[in-house]
């Protein structure tokens, strides 16, 4: 019986690290008994940039269509990933991305009666973190993405019931259990990952495998936040709203200067804000420590300088690297451009 794991995660858990880890380790893992399944382009990953696994289009198509993020294709990847499953000689199939965690019951089944058409079982590992730090990750991705142009404690206080619902993690793991069946959940703790001696690679690897192989290493942070100049400076240019390339620049730009840590904590939100959600997820969180994460928990709220994005001053120094960046990185285009262009004349 061969078995497919689906990687889910709420966002800031590390997925773009781990599927750029897959990616670049696909032939090693194939080794191990697990087989990245290739249905979608991995090149982007293997350079180390950021993706949405090798399950985004598939893990789109699965969504309710009135998800914003919902893609329509004809069931093609539907079919790309069961044609990978029967194909694969490996024990343990693997796809990746963070939209599994909002695909509903009804397509879920669909793909479980599929999956054991063709003798193979489903499983799902699911990646948690703190729910303040869940929706300050949120607030940044709506920033840098989406042309929000509000603050943190606007964005915190416009979450709706559906999405709120996603946030109580035991509900959401109960929910998971009755639609894969008992023993074919994991739960993790992001947070906890960071006292694995690999990382959120070797964590995983132990849930699949029962152990990390000795040539996995710790991985580098791949989507960055930004800072809190950098914030300030996409929502004035929100206004405008922007490409997307220019929030790339952003994240680009921060990697390159080594300031992206993976498991970096950040206080944009008003403490009393970081604290009462704390207080209000609190029982969901001990009932989720207690049925479906071993006991381990999240770590305690601890007090860190808030950062008023509205009365933020910039550091001019900040600033300006800021700006350089974004100016090396046009004229470079610039010289692709130019280049390109004299080739053809």
């Amino acid at each position: 019986m061969k078995t497919l794991w689906i990687h889910a995660g709420m966002p800031k858990c590390g997925s773009s690290a781990l599927q750029v880890f897959l990616a670049r380790h696909r032939q090693p893992l194939l080794s191990a008994g697990i087989d990245y399944l290739p249905i979608s382009d991995l090149s982007r990953a293997r350079k180390g940039q950021i993706t949405s696994g090798n399950a985004g289009l598939l893990s789109r198509s699965l969504l309710d269509p009135a998800d914003a993020a919902a893609v329509s294709d004809d069931g093609a990847a539907y079919q790309a990933l069961l044609a990978a499953v029967r194909a694969s000689k490996a024990p343990r199939g693997l796809i990746s991305s963070e939209f599994f965690a909002y695909v509903g019951r009804e397509a879920y089944q669909r793909l479980i009666d599929d999956l054991g058409a063709q003798g193979c079982v489903a499983k799902l590992i699911y990646y948690v973190r703190r729910q303040d730090q869940v929706l300050i990750s949120g607030y940044m991705q709506a920033v840098k993405r989406h042309h929000y142009t509000g603050y943190p404690e606007d964005f915190v206080r416009d979450i709706d019931q559906h999405n709120a619902a996603l946030l109580r993690y035991d509900d959401r793991a109960r929910w998971f259990e009755a639609v894969f069946g008992a023993g074919n959940l994991a739960v993790r703790v992001y947070e906890a990952t960071q006292r694995h001696p690999q990382g959120i690679a070797g964590d995983f690897l132990d849930q699949l495998i029962g152990q990390c192989p000795h040539w996995v290493k710790p991985q580098p942070a791949v989507n960055p936040s930004p800072s809190p100049a950098e914030l300030k400076l996409m929502l004035a240019a929100n206004q405008y709203r922007p490409r997307m390339r220019f929030s790339d620049i952003l994240a680009a730009n921060r990697l390159r200067a080594g300031q992206s840590p993976l498991y970096a904590s950040h206080q944009i939100l008003p403490p009393a804000l970081s604290q009462q959600l704390i207080d209000d997820f609190a029982e969901h969180n001990q009932r989720l420590a207690a049925h479906y994460t071993h006991g381990e928990r999240f770590p305690p709220y601890q007090a860190l300088p808030y950062i008023d994005l509205k009365t933020l001053a910039v550091d001019t120094d900040e600033l300006m690297a800021i700006l350089a960046g974004f100016l090396v990185d046009f004229d470079q285009r610039l010289a692709t451009l130019e280049q390109s262009a004299t080739k053809r004349a």
